[in-house]
């Protein structure tokens, strides 16, 4: 009895190895191909001509006031980008990021499979302020199984599921920033607030507006100011090389203002946000939009509920009281809730 189930575990284990079409060895060699894959298709981004295809995020902000420690985060992430039938596709390959506080520094690769977009390699090198370093190196199959860890030291500072985790929550905030369409609903059952006499929001909102720019500004002269800013390198729509730079300004209770920039050669489009600074609720947006030698603006103003209750554009032929301003003011909210949690 004891010999059969040896066999059949003999010929599980030869079946799976077949099933999943490589060795452990296999696998890492494969791996290591893709790494070096990866590692010359970004050494190669945006050169020979080639338009470059990243996002950086950049998070710098105050996490103790009393010593003044700041965290300063970027992540890069390197995608492929394709166009189907008028739909962008965008499919990362590689992810770093560069982390520090003072003098405590941390560097991430993550690679993924170009086909499947599973995660497959994490590496970390973390130093403190005193010079210990720790590196950590997990190899995953297209299971998500860890097959390989590779560490210097016994005091490692993560795990193969907490490199992973970490791997696959910066792809969910990808696939946000990256969302074709939109992600959040709007609240449309929400309980009706009081509304003030239109004349007297609009003097709040132009109150509100006026106060964050003075503190974006402001911010801006800082040594170190907060900020989270998000900057594209693709196609666009009419495919020349776009850059698009989205700008979150915020502070202890949330995000007060939010800008949008989109450029390329064929089109420039510009985007404001503005927030109740207490609530979060959208009050105000505003649109400037350049296309074939014309300009148009929009701007949207709100009441408490989130209804339009002013319209101001050069453009009488296309207005929509703001609906898509709403949406999209939902889809940066949660991303910035995402990414400062």
């Amino acid at each position: 009895m004891r010999k059969i189930l040896i066999c059949t575990m003999c010929l599980l284990t030869a079946f799976c190895l077949q099933t999943f079409g490589q060795t452990k060895a296999q696998t890492l060699q494969h791996i290591r191909e893709l790494y070096a894959q990866a590692k010359e298709k970004v050494a190669q981004n945006g050169k020979d001509g080639k338009s470059p295809k990243d996002m950086t995020i950049t998070l710098n902000r105050l996490e103790d006031e009393e010593v003044e420690l700041y965290d300063m985060l970027t992540i890069t992430y390197y995608f492929d980008e394709t166009q189907t039938e008028g739909v962008t596709t965008k499919q990362p390959y590689f992810i770093v990021e560069n982390w520090s506080n003072h003098g405590h520094l941390r560097y991430r690769e993550v690679l993924l499979n170009p086909t499947s977009q599973k995660v497959i390699f994490c590496y970390m090198r973390g130093e403190t302020d005193g010079g210990f370093v720790v590196e950590s190196r997990y190899y995953y199959n297209e299971q998500g199984t860890c097959i390989e860890t590779k560490h210097n030291t016994p005091n490692s500072w993560t795990t193969e599921d907490s490199e992973k985790e970490n791997a696959e929550f910066y792809l969910e905030i990808f696939g946000m920033v990256n969302y074709n369409g939109y992600f959040t609903p709007l609240d449309v059952n929400a309980p009706q607030k009081r509304t003030t006499p239109k004349a007297q929001r609009l003097s709040h909102i132009r109150e509100i507006y006026a106060q964050a720019k003075d503190r974006v500004a402001s911010n801006a002269t800082k040594e170190m100011p907060d900020e989270l800013y998000i900057t594209i390198h693709d196609l666009g729509d009419d495919m020349p090389p776009r850059t698009t730079d989205i700008k979150f300004y915020f502070d202890a209770k949330g995000c007060y203002f939010i800008s949008r920039h989109a450029t390329s050669m064929m089109s420039d489009g510009y985007e404001e946000l503005l927030f109740e600074p207490n609530s979060q609720d959208l009050i105000f947006s505003y649109t400037r939009g350049r296309e074939e030698g014309q300009e148009f603006e929009w701007r949207y103003y709100y009441d408490e509920n989130g209804n339009c209750i002013e319209t101001k554009t050069n453009n009488t032929d296309e207005t929509d009281e703001g609906f898509y301003d709403k949406r999209m003011a939902k889809d940066l909210q949660a991303i910035f809730r995402k990414l400062t949690e």
